[in-house]
């Protein structure tokens, strides 16, 4: 209606102030909102985005933004998720990471990782796993299943970093529920139904190579916590 009025010519007086009324009214009602996105697009974060500074993709559960990543340590490698709680209360959570199932593919020596944290309010930490990549998977690129689940004990508080990354589900999806999923896609489909089962969230990571095969099973968990709050900024 508001757009409307720009098009209508009044025919009298009282027919004027009326449509003016309303142009400067559509106006203000279109404008506001751009300018509250431009204003909040700049408000600075209290604490910093430590994620965006190692990826511009990372995946969010709840008010918990976390990557996984491959890192390579001497002739190891080290399976590595970077977290970031974006709330000024701590949280618990477990990240599950796992080979993406394909059919007639053999992935056959790609563990399933799970990384247990506690993290304090507005936290940024990184824990991982030493893992010896089997030779067959060293130097490619293989696809993983991520999911997570989050739990603020006392609320989540304050949100102190606004930036969230892609949602991820709460359990990795199994071949059976992979295949059940699919035969309930073509069903849908051919119901001419439009509600589809969500997808895994997934990532790919290239594998280093040159790493020994020794170990068979993930080991040597680490914990580190790069910042917290308190600590300098910059």
């Amino acid at each position: 209606m508001s757009g409307i009025s720009w098009l209508i010519k009044p025919s009298n007086h009282s027919d004027v102030t009326l449509t003016w009324i309303i142009r400067f009214a559509s106006v203000v009602c279109f404008l506001t909102p751009i300018g509250v996105s431009i204003w909040l697009s700049r408000l600075a974060d209290p604490v910093p985005d430590f994620l965006a500074g190692i990826s511009t993709r990372f995946f969010e559960r709840d008010g918990l933004s976390f990557l996984i990543t491959v890192e390579k340590a001497a002739d190891y490698a080290r399976m590595v998720v970077y977290y970031q709680n974006r709330f000024d209360k701590p949280c618990i959570a477990t990240i599950a990471v796992g080979p993406t199932r394909k059919a007639f593919t053999d992935l056959d020596g790609l563990p399933i990782f799970e990384f247990n944290l506690s993290v304090e309010g507005a936290e940024f930490g990184k824990q991982s796993v030493a893992w010896s990549i089997p030779l067959r998977f060293q130097g490619k690129k293989i696809l993983w299943d991520v999911a997570a689940q989050v739990k603020f004990p006392a609320g989540r508080g304050v949100l102190l970093r606004g930036r969230n990354g892609a949602a991820v589900g709460d359990h990795l999806v199994g071949g059976g529920e992979e295949a059940v999923k699919a035969v309930t896609s073509l069903v849908l489909s051919a119901a001419h139904l439009h509600s589809m089962p969500a997808r895994a969230a997934r990532v790919e990571l290239t594998l280093p190579a040159n790493i020994l095969p020794d170990r068979k099973q993930p080991s040597n968990l680490t914990t580190e916590t790069i910042w917290k709050l308190g600590d300098p900024i910059g």
